[in-house]
């Protein structure tokens, strides 16, 4: 049988981030979870087969929806004022013409919800820069540079009435960070934490280098992501490549930055992370197996196991 002990990752070697070299092609797949290209894949041609299909279904009962919007359009004149009527008449049509309509409507709406939520996030967030927070834009540069991007990442940092957070985001042909500042204080107040926020930068920098992070990437997943389930283990899938990758990029387990998650910036390093490590082999069971299975991200204590192993993909279900 197979032994699952979970063993204690030894102490980080701290080395300077100048000092570390560049990470390869090969170095950043092996980092990446065996299923993660599977299951995008998977996702593109349910993406692809969805469209078809409704599009198909649309185009052969168009006789019947023309006939509809001729008879429901004479109703209309008579009850113009009526709100209730367009009401009823948006629910009475066709579930697959809806769909239809649905999909059209956010294909237009796609580029310009982008940019405003981009600029939503702008208005009360400060930049991080060489002068503003420089120890933290020079962390990211050098992970940047590392992975061999052109151009380092926007960062920012915006208040978020105390959720722990922190996230990467795109617009066309640009991608961005936001760090909660709940997440983010902790490297200059409490702790001085600076490689449990540096795994945070390098997890959300690991989603722009894979693509994750992508008008492209998500634009042919865009509907077949909703569909429970399947968008849920692709997630998980992404979540497993970054962690995996930003401790090639950090040379830190990350373990710390997820008990920071789950008791809050001001109590997590008072915990045992070989208590807790024991405590994961013991949340197993139907219910948790739910919980994983309904979350895009693992469960905690999957996701910790897979940090402590330091290779190989995490847990999936």
């Amino acid at each position: 049988m197979p032994d699952h002990t979970v063993m204690m990752p030894p102490p980080a070697q701290h080395v300077p981030l100048y000092r570390l070299p560049p990470i390869s092609k090969e170095e950043a797949e092996s980092c990446r979870h065996k299923s993660e290209k599977f299951w995008y894949r998977l996702l593109v041609i349910l993406n692809i087969l969805l469209i078809v299909g409704v599009t198909a279904i649309v185009i052969i009962r168009f006789a019947e929806y023309k006939q509809l919007f001729d008879e429901q359009f004479v109703a209309a004149l008579s009850f113009s004022t009526d709100q209730s009527y367009y009401e009823r008449l948006a629910e009475e049509l066709p579930y697959e013409l809806r769909l239809f309509l649905s999909g059209i409507a956010s294909l237009i709406v796609l580029i310009p919800s982008l940019y405003y939520f981009y600029a939503t996030e702008r208005v009360d967030a400060v930049k991080i820069t060489q002068r503003n927070f420089p120890e933290v834009y020079a962390m990211i540069e050098s992970y940047a540079r590392r992975l061999g991007m052109e151009k380092v990442p926007e960062a920012y940092i915006k208040q978020r009435n105390g959720v722990l957070n922190a996230f990467a985001a795109f617009l066309f042909g640009r991608q961005y960070i936001v760090f909660n500042t709940e997440i983010f204080e902790v490297a200059y107040r409490e702790h001085h934490d600076m490689e449990a926020l540096g795994f945070i930068a390098a997890h959300e920098l690991s989603h722009i280098y894979y693509r994750h992070a992508t008008l492209s990437y998500n634009f042919w997943i865009l509907f077949s992501q909703m569909l429970p389930l399947f968008g849920q283990a692709a997630s998980r899938t992404r979540e497993y490549s970054c962690d995996r990758l930003a401790q090639h990029l950090t040379q830190y387990d990350g373990i710390e930055a997820m008990l920071m998650l789950m008791v809050d910036r001001h109590l997590y390093k008072m915990v045992d992370k070989v208590d807790y490590l024991q405590q994961t082999r013991e949340t197993r069971g139907f219910f948790f197996f739910i919980e994983n299975l309904l979350s895009t991200h693992p469960i905690m204590p999957k996701r910790v196991r897979a940090l402590a192993m330091k290779h190989g993909s995490g847990e999936l279900f």
